[in-house]
Parts: C-alpha cells; sequence; structure tokens
C-alpha cells in the first residue's frame, strides 16, 4: 500500500544521533504509516497514514548531509515502502554524496520484495536490509537490531558494513531539555520501572 505525499516524508520522529539502529552512531528517521499491523507492534502509534510532520525530501536530504559525528543512516517506522518512491530518492542520493552506511528495516518479507521488484533496487542502495514481519510469539530482544526470530538481515553485495548482529538487547535513554525521559530499543519492564520512578523524582 504506497502512500503518495507528493516529494514530501511523512515523518513520524527523527533522532540525529543513536547507536543502537545499527552499527556506530547513526541518524535515524521513523516514518509515519504502516497497513501490516503486526500483533504486538510497539510503535502502534505510527501506523496511521495522517500527515504528522511533513518534510520535503530535499530538506531532509541536506539536514542528514549537514549532520555530523555519525556512521551512517537508518530509516525504519511505521513502514518505510508505503513511501518508496521518495524513499528510494533519497537512499540514492545519499549512497552518491556520502560515504554514510544505509540500514532500512521492512516489515516485507523478502519474497514479497522480490515479487514487487524492490528486492534488488534496495539492495543496490542499502548496506543492511532487514526484513520480515514482527511475530509476537517469536519475540526475541537478544539479537540486535531485530525483535522476533522470524526476522533477518541481509547484507548487500556491496556492502559497506562488516559489523554482523551480536546477541545482545540495546536500550537507550533520552532526557529532553524538559527533563522528561524518552527510552528507545526494547526496554524490559524492570528498566521501564526504574525509569519511571526515577524520572518523578
Amino acid at each position: 500500500m504506497k502512500r503518495n505525499y507528493g516529494e514530501y516524508f511523512n515523518v513520524a520522529h527523527i533522532e540525529l544521533q543513536s547507536r543502537i539502529y545499527g552499527p556506530g552512531t547513526r541518524y535515524v528517521i521513523w516514518l509515519q504509516g504502516c497497513s501490516l499491523a503486526c500483533e504486538g507492534c510497539w510503535n502502534t502509534e505510527m501506523w496511521s497514514f495522517k500527515a504528522k510532520d511533513l518534510i520535503h525530501r530535499e530538506t531532509l536530504l541536506k539536514q542528514i548531509l549537514s549532520a555530523t559525528d555519525i556512521k551512517g543512516i537508518t530509516i525504519l517506522g511505521g513502514e518505510p515502502l508505503h513511501q518508496e518512491s521518495n524513499l528510494l530518492w533519497l537512499l540514492k542520493k545519499i549512497r552518491r554524496q556520502t560515504n554514510l552506511t544505509i540500514f532500512v528495516f521492512t516489515g516485507f518479507e523478502e519474497q514479497e520484495l522480490q515479487s514487487q521488484g524492490l528486492l534488488g533496487q534496495l539492495l543496490e542502495v542499502c548496506d543492511m536490509l532487514a526484513v520480515g514481519r514482527y511475530i509476537s510469539s517469536q519475540r526475541n530482544t537478544q539479537q540486535q537490531w531485530i525483535g522476533s526470530n522470524n526476522q533477518c538481515i541481509l547484507y548487500s553485495a556491496n556492502s559497506r558494513e562488516k559489523q554482523k548482529q551480536q546477541s545482545v538487547n540495546e536500550v537507550e535513554i533520552c532526557i529532553n531539555k524538559d527533563s522528561s525521559v524518552r527510552m528507545l530499543g526494547f526496554p524490559n519492564e524492570e528498566l521501564i520501572r526504574w525509569v519511571n520512578v526515577n524520572s518523578s523524582k
């Protein structure tokens, strides 16, 4: 289900620097909108296709190119491939103009991407591609970057990224300017309770 926002991305959230969504420090973009609606998804607020933060693709490209101290970019969601045209445009520009490594997450299966004619296009521009629905009954937070055992990470033939997955669960705790706290990754219940208690002090 493709969604057309013209030359604008419908963006849910951006982290200027993160170390848990791929190798090294990365510029991370969550795109808004997903029709896959995996049971147990923890980003349900990103399912809606209603415009949240529309950013022109040229503006987003400039923001990425001006970012400092990053190794690469990661794009997830939501479902990035619902904004396929702008996504491929952006990835091709980044690939040609920078040395940043590219990591894209999609809930589509490898076979689906192949049948849609997208797998080859993605592997031409991505260094890493995480594929597969999230399946809550196969949840596994100890396999870096992906959330269930059925999912896998593909490395393109021309990948510039050599770091492989480790058996680890990574979480980032971000303190905002207003002293509120955000957690990224897969925090367990104990960590969530600890953060809630300490952030209220």
